[in-house]
């Protein structure tokens, strides 16, 4: 039998002791699915489960890197049937991601309104200070890299 690991994922069955504690020694690595998903157990339950249950990844038969590839497209204001095109993938799962990804934007935005009592224009102005930040720090990055890969000049 493997050994129960200190992992930072927890069990999604609500009727288990361990629901939703994370760092407890019950939760084992149980194989792959076909597109790469890690699969967990919960030694007090015995449920199995995919490291990504509650994300947009999940149920879905494509790389995580596909997925994100949709997205980027997505972004961009890319009309589905030229998405579809773009990378060999049906229509229908072209909606389906498209479909769960806003379900989860969704959410994430109705919690930050009803739990955290946060105006839209609020909310709205969180996503650009986190957007700004976002780039300084990979701009501050780049700039490490650069500075690490120089070579001390003797003179």
């Amino acid at each position: 039998m493997r050994k129960p690991q200190k992992l930072d994922v927890a069990c999604p069955n609500t009727e288990c002791r361990a629901f939703n504690k994370r760092g407890l020694l019950n939760i084992i690595k149980k194989g792959k699915q076909r597109n790469g998903t890690l699969r967990y157990q919960c030694t007090e339950c015995k449920r199995t489960f995919a490291r990504t249950i509650d994300t947009p990844f999940f149920r879905k038969h494509l790389s995580k890197r596909e997925i994100i590839r949709v997205c980027k497209l997505l972004a961009e204001t890319i009309p589905y049937r030229g998405i579809a095109r773009a990378t060999g993938h049906h229509l229908d799962t072209i909606r389906s991601i498209a479909d769960s990804v806003g379900e989860h934007c969704e959410q994430y935005n109705e919690y930050f309104v009803r739990e955290l009592k946060l105006d839209l224009v609020e909310v709205d102005e969180m996503w650009s200070y986190v957007k700004k930040k976002k780039r300084a720090a990979q701009r501050a990055s780049a700039r490490r890299v650069k500075s690490a890969t120089r070579t001390p000049t003797s003179a």
